[in-house]
């Protein structure tokens, strides 16, 4: 990730920081469970359906379990790989600290796997060594490539 992405949501991350934890990479996402696209009717209906096909994999319990939706209120959503654990972030101002939504050890997941792009958005899919797997979009496929240079492939 550039410094200027990092230094943009370091005010929302660093108060969510453990003492000594470092930063690495952060990524806006839009987790595939619960997510809609624009419009009305049965078209919007079925590609809404479709879009959310494989959005988390996992029983009860997995770490895919609790992983957050899309649901609720319009925040942004930062997927965070720090030298210590993954999470997710959720705020509505960039600027002033984050809300954490759920956080893993970063050798809790296995992988991410970049997946066929049927939207305008990029999709993948972070694996857990549990088993258990969560979809998300991003804007841009060179996310998924500097988050796997973190995470692993």
């Amino acid at each position: 990730m550039t410094e200027i992405l990092m230094n943009r949501y370091r005010p929302a991350l660093e108060p969510l920081l453990e003492p000594g934890e470092q930063l690495l990479d952060v990524a806006t996402v839009v987790p595939v469970a619960g997510a809609k696209g624009v419009g009305h009717g049965v078209g919007a209906k079925v590609g809404n359906a479709l879009g959310q096909l494989g959005g988390v994999s996992g029983g009860a319990g997995s770490l895919a379990d609790g992983f957050p939706t899309t649901e609720g209120a319009a925040m942004v959503r930062l997927l965070v790989v720090t030298d210590r654990r993954t999470a997710v972030v959720a705020t509505l101002d960039v600027r002033k600290p984050g809300r954490l939504l759920w956080h893993a050890p970063r050798n809790f997941v296995a992988r991410i796997e970049r997946r066929p792009r049927w939207q305008a958005m990029a999709r993948f899919r972070l694996h857990f060594a549990d088993g258990s797997a969560v979809s998300m979009y991003t804007a841009r496929r060179r996310t998924i490539e500097s988050l796997a240079d973190h995470l692993g492939r």
